[in-house]
Parts: C-alpha cells; sequence; structure tokens
C-alpha cells in the first residue's frame, strides 16, 4: 500500500517561493534602525554623556545595524550602498571635526539625501517607489514580478502613481530635512532643539507612511487586476 505523500515534503515546499522574510528582513532593520537612533540617544543622555557622544554612538550602532542585515541578505542593492555611504561619511565627519552640530545634522543630512534621491529617480526611466515596491512585494513569485514589469510597460495609469509617490516622498524628506537643518542651526540651546528635531523627524515619518498608505492603493488595485487576469 502507497503512503500518501507528506504535505510538508520537497516537493511541496518547491513550489512556495513567496520569500516574504526578504521583506519582513528590510522592515525590521528600518524600525531596529530608528529605535537605536531615537532611543539610544536618549539612553546616553539620562546617563550624563555630552550631546556629542549621545549622537555619534546610535550612529555607529545604527552602522552596525545595517552592515549586519546586508550581510544577512547576502545582496547590496543601490539604497543599500545608499545608507551605508551616508553612514560612512557622517560617522567619520562627526569624529573628524569633533562638533555636537554636525553630529545632530546627520539625520537631517539622511532626510535630505533620501529626498533628492527619490526626486533624481523621476528623471530615469524607473523612479524610486516602483524600483522599491517591485522589489520588496513580489516576495520571490515569478507571476508578480511579470505583472509589475507589465503594469510599468503596459499601463500609463500605474506609471502615474507611482512618479507621483516618487515625488512625494521626495518632497516631504527634502522639506522635513531643510526644517530640521534649520532649527538645529539656528539654536541657542543645541539639546533642545535635538528633541524638536526629532519631533519633527516623527512627524515626518508618519506623514510618509501615511501618504505612501493613500497613494499606493490604486497602483495596488492596478498589479490585482493584472493578476487576476492571469498577467
Amino acid at each position: 500500500m502507497r503512503k500518501p505523500r507528506a504535505e510538508g515534503g520537497p516537493a511541496a515546499r518547491a513550489g512556495d517561493t513567496p520569500q516574504k522574510p526578504r521583506a519582513s528582513s528590510g522592515l525590521l532593520s528600518t524600525l531596529l534602525e530608528l529605535a537605536l537612533s531615537f532611543g539610544l540617544y536618549y539612553l546616553l543622555r539620562a546617563f550624563g554623556i555630552d550631546v556629542f557622544w549621545a549622537l555619534t554612538a546610535p550612529a555607529i550602532a545604527v552602522g552596525a545595524v545595517a552592515v549586519l542585515f546586508t550581510v544577512r541578505r547576502g545582496r547590496l542593492d543601490m539604497i543599500g550602498l545608499l545608507v551605508l555611504c551616508e553612514l560612512a561619511v557622517t560617522i567619520v565627519l562627526s569624529a573628524v571635526t569633533q562638533s555636537p552640530l554636525v553630529a545632530a545634522l546627520r539625520e537631517p543630512a539622511y532626510f535630505l539625501i533620501g529626498g533628492v534621491f527619490c526626486l533624481v529617480t523621476l528623471l530615469h526611466r524607473v523612479p524610486f517607489s516602483h524600483a522599491a515596491t517591485a522589489t520588496l512585494a513580489t516576495f520571490g513569485d515569478p507571476k508578480r514580478e511579470r505583472a509589475f514589469a507589465h503594469a510599468w510597460a503596459e499601463v500609463p495609469r500605474y506609471r502615474f502613481w507611482q512618479r507621483l509617490i516618487t515625488a512625494s516622498y521626495g518632497v516631504i524628506m527634502v522639506a522635513s530635512a531643510l526644517i530640521r537643518a534649520w532649527v538645529l542651526y539656528s539654536a541657542t540651546d543645541l539639546a533642545h532643539a535635538i528633541d524638536v528635531s526629532n519631533v519633527i523627524s516623527l512627524v515626518a515619518i508618519g506623514v510618509l507612511i501615511a501618504t505612501g498608505a493613500v497613494l499606493v492603493q490604486p497602483a495596488r488595485k492596478i498589479i490585482e487586476a493584472l493578476l487576476g487576469r492571469g498577467q
């Protein structure tokens, strides 16, 4: 009598190619970096560490986390390379100048560079939001990859929404970075200015999330429609 094949066997697992850990790994990395950047600063300040090292130590920790997750993913894409270069340059610049203001301007600089990067991708064939979504939301599924490729090549409305998302991200990030830089640069009390800058950063992150959640819906519906038609 032949035994029934186990559902969890190699043949069954071979077809399960969503690869969701890749997307969740990126989300976990981002959340951990934010927690380290904000939480470690206030923890060190609570123990009486001066502003310069309370800002620099989290930057080093964030850099270590970014390198760790890059090694775990086993690949370095353009965005990952941009983040690592930003971290390396700002950490070295802070260490060389030993300036608390330079260290405080590190995070606004990240936002500014990220926003400019988003806007620059609008000049290329594929904007940032489509490239990022097509990488993260396909989960390694060939059908979803084909749907994203078809949507970009054949559906003008999809291209419009992806360009609008990218432009919105870029404007929000550049505007918040410039406001934070002005708050820090014009401050007479840098520690208080850092608190204000951090609040602005959290508000900007919230606006980015809300904007993405709203604007992504039309593009998502286009992809789901294509998947439903077997594109």
